[in-house]
């Protein structure tokens, strides 16, 4: 006789998951039994999803019982806010069992979208998501008030926005396990890091960032060519490419004045908000937002990539658990293509970097490579701040040579030296130097002069 009391509060759950209009006996079904059997459910179902996301031989991870605990507080927060925003005044115990009844079937979804959803499915799978707790919540508000409610809508919108911010922090993920670590260090489990809601969330912002800061950008009126700056550091699991790239922008910076025209696009664990992450279609995007702040004809681009690299013509990008596609040479010649900048520098530091020559040389173009198509390079790995040709280039020789061929030249024979010393097969950096921006930067030469900035990398 027990047991079909026990459960009686199903029926009303099921009811309110199906969106239904009219539903009289949530009062009654409201107990704290069915508050209490809502909440275990959950925690089963997260705890054992959570088990199955991390793959065999996870690790429990005792910390992320304090964010359990911490995203509880959450759920009792918004219920007793949308219970005192009811008119009439609603019941807690009424608002939050129908909060709580939510909860199995939005973590379900959620690890779902994680496991089968990728790209733009899952950002609109995510949206989908939304919209249902949305209106699940507002429709059980309206059950519970006999009204619609209006000042509870505005509750949970405000919950909805306020808890993007913390959900893109990683130190708040709620993963009660980790994937077993095998031994070259990497998770053997899928290598996702991030939640879902950290992933969208990061990749939906991108072209807002990027256009904060271009938006910024002043047009040079000038006579003389402007330089322009884009920095691209490839690889978050390793802080030595976002530190070349800080490195790179402070010397060019000095030597061709590009304050006020700088773009970094940076992948870093360690900071995940304060550049626009590092993508392929994110470098495209921006090459053509910075194309209609300059004088394309005129001005020049100088781009900095910063990354590992591999033989087959392409860049690793990487940040976290997102999904993100590599930049090869085919993608960077049609970016910088599509964007219209005709007079372009760009260095790239990444093994094999000399494959990028071919395809992006012209007479508007320098292109200058820490390796050739065929050798690696050294010095990135994440103990480091710089890599090899990073301290060759941009910490020594850029600051005070007299053009960029001589910052080449004396970059090459120093990483020649210190690789003859520590017996490594030679990287035999490479560069190509087109006729016509040469000759425009003859006539425009670097500034004499370093200001005395820092060139140190920050860790």
């Amino acid at each position: 006789m027990g047991s079909p009391r026990l459960f009686a509060w199903l029926p009303v759950v099921a009811r309110l998951l199906s969106l239904r209009r009219r539903i009289d006996d949530i009062p009654r079904a409201a107990t704290d039994g069915a508050v209490a059997m809502c909440v275990l459910v959950s925690l089963v179902l997260w705890i054992g999803l959570d088990r199955h996301r991390a793959g065999p031989d996870a690790q429990f991870e005792p910390t992320a019982v304090a964010i359990i605990a911490l995203y509880a507080c959450a759920v009792l927060g918004i219920a007793f806010a949308l219970a005192r925003s009811l008119r009439p005044r609603g019941d807690f115990r009424c608002v939050l069992f129908a909060v709580v009844a939510l909860l199995p079937l939005a973590i379900a979804a959620g690890f779902f979208i994680e496991a089968r959803c990728k790209g733009d499915a899952a950002r609109t799978a995510c949206a989908l998501l939304a919209l249902y707790v949305l209106a699940y919540l507002a429709n059980a508000m309206r059950l519970l008030s006999g009204a619609f409610q209006p000042r509870a809508a505005l509750v949970l919108v405000a919950a909805l926005a306020a808890s993007l911010p913390f959900s893109r922090i990683p130190d708040l993920s709620p993963w009660l396990w980790t994937p077993a670590t095998s031994a070259d260090g990497t998770n053997e489990a899928d290598d996702s890091q991030l939640s879902p809601l950290v992933a969208e969330s990061l990749l939906f912002d991108q072209r807002a960032q990027i256009d904060e800061v271009i938006d910024g950008m002043r047009p040079d009126l000038g006579g003389s060519p402007a330089v322009y700056f884009v920095g691209f550091a490839g690889v978050a699991e390793e802080h030595v490419f976002a530190e070349e790239i800080k490195l790179a922008a402070r010397v060019v910076d000095d030597r061709f004045a590009t304050a006020g025209h700088q773009l970094l696009l940076i992948n870093d664990h360690r900071d995940i908000d304060t550049y626009p992450i590092a993508t392929a279609s994110g470098l495209a995007y921006a090459l053509k937002a910075i194309a209609e702040k300059m004088n394309p004809d005129r001005d020049i681009l100088f781009l900095a990539i910063s990354s590992h690299g591999a033989d087959d013509a392409s860049l690793s990008v990487s940040s976290g658990g997102l999904q993100l596609e590599q930049l090869s040479d085919d993608d960077l010649a049609t970016a910088l293509k599509d964007s219209g900048i005709k007079r372009r520098i760009i260095v790239i530091s990444a093994c094999y970097a000399g494959a990028f020559i071919q395809p992006l040389e012209n007479p508007d173009t320098i292109v200058i490579a820490a390796a050739a198509p065929d050798r690696t390079s050294f010095g990135c790995s994440d103990d480091r701040d710089m890599t090899y040709f990073g301290e060759a280039f941009y910490r020594d020789a850029l600051p005070h040579a007299r053009s960029l061929q001589d910052a080449f030249s004396a970059a090459k024979a120093a990483i020649a030296d210190r690789e003859r010393q520590e017996n490594e097969t030679p990287s035999q950096p490479q560069a190509y130097f087109g006729t016509q921006i040469s000759a425009v930067l003859e006539r425009n030469p670097m500034r004499i002069k370093p200001r005395g900035i820092e060139l140190h990398a920050q860790r």
